[in-house]
């Protein structure tokens, strides 16, 4: 297996709060800003918030991740595979739905 340098890695906010280790990848054109924050104008906090006090919903088996919501926000998430820590695909205010 040869690893393919045209393959940009993104690089990761972490965050640890309320036991959990959370990831935040900054966007890939625009490296210096969370991709959540550039495309939906959420922040960590939002989606750390939405993870403790929001409904989660079961397993997406189609699309690989779990989704969990409170009355405004909604997160989209998964576990790493190394160290299981909770990795925030998207964080979205729920009037965008």
């Amino acid at each position: 297996m040869q690893y393919n340098g045209s393959v940009s890695r993104r690089e990761a906010l972490i965050i640890e709060a309320g036991g959990e280790r959370f990831r935040f990848y900054y966007d890939l054109e625009h490296r210096e800003v969370l991709h959540m924050t550039l495309r939906h104008g959420t922040v960590p906090e939002d989606a750390i918030r939405t993870f403790f006090e929001g409904e989660a919903r079961p397993w997406d088996e189609t699309r690989s991740r779990f989704e969990t919501v409170t009355e405004t926000n909604g997160i989209y998430w998964t576990r790493h595979p190394h160290d299981q820590s909770v990795i925030v695909i998207s964080c979205f205010q729920r009037e965008e739905e």
